[in-house]
């Protein structure tokens, strides 16, 4: 079975344990998965083993707490222990993915500006806070699993540094502009989002991922390409115009996600 047939008869079978054995079942579940450094295939296969262990235990009477005779955290760190790892050139490319993503999202609202303006304090800085939003709600879920106040801890250094990425445009403005500036063209930054999309479109390609994954990138290529041949020129948007399109874009990169994740479960 592949990857995603092995979470397709996860998410069908789990639907038949009691809501005891759910929650310890999904408590080890979302912790093993969180460690993305381990082999995706085969934490997907274990992950299925321990849900028809539990099943076959729960037709016995018993619950997934007394089959174990361990909490979740322990048994999953024992799993974790025994997962063999991903290889450095593949957990390499699965960063550099993610960021490439991550700096491609970020950078299409600049290019919707009246003046496309670079610099480390308003893009790069914007980045590197998005970048640790995502690392501390990740480690959010996971040490919220087993320890509230652990959780929500990590989740308010996620929500300061989400809410730093607010003031940062602002309190570059009100300084006029800290740092050097890059001033470019729209095509010409266009053109840099346009090769960036391509290099997603190819990773996606070659992983293999569903039409869904892609999507989003897809249209935003098309819009960097109407921008680099002057379809669509930035500077004479209007205000209305320009909360249009960052509200498409909003729900392109939001709702087709959230879409994928609802069609899995």
């Amino acid at each position: 079975m592949t990857t995603k047939e092995l979470i397709k008869e996860n998410n069908r079978l789990r639907k038949q344990l009691t809501d005891e054995n759910k929650k310890y079942y999904e408590d080890l579940l979302l912790y093993i998965r969180i460690n993305g450094h381990k082999q995706e295939l085969a934490t997907e296969e274990t992950l299925l083993e321990i849900l028809q262990d539990i099943l076959d235990a729960q037709k016995n009477g018993r619950s997934a707490q007394a089959f174990f005779g361990k909490n979740p955290k322990e048994i999953s760190d024992e799993i974790l222990t025994a997962l063999p790892n991903e290889t450095k050139i593949s957990t390499a490319r699965s960063i550099s993915f993610v960021l490439i993503l991550l700096l491609q999202y970020n950078l299409f609202s600049i290019l919707l500006e009246p003046v496309v303006t670079l610099s480390f304090f308003k893009t790069a800085l914007s980045l590197l806070l998005i970048v640790c939003v995502i690392i501390l709600l990740l480690v959010s879920l996971k040490r919220g699993r087993f320890s509230k106040k652990s959780g929500w801890t990590f989740a308010l250094f996620a929500f300061i540094c989400w809410l730093a990425t607010l003031l940062i445009p602002i309190v570059d403005t009100a300084m006029g502009g800290i740092g050097k500036t890059l001033v470019l063209s729209h095509q010409t930054f266009a053109l840099i989002l346009l090769v960036l999309s391509g290099i997603i479109l190819l990773s996606t390609f070659l992983k293999k991922e569903g039409w869904i994954d892609a999507l989003p990138t897809l249209i935003l290529a098309v819009l960097e390409g109407m921008v680099l041949i002057g379809l669509v020129d930035p500077a004479t948007l209007s205000e209305g115009s320009r909360l249009l399109f960052s509200t498409m874009i909003l729900l392109i990169v939001v709702g087709l996600p959230a879409l994928q994740i609802y069609k899995d479960e």
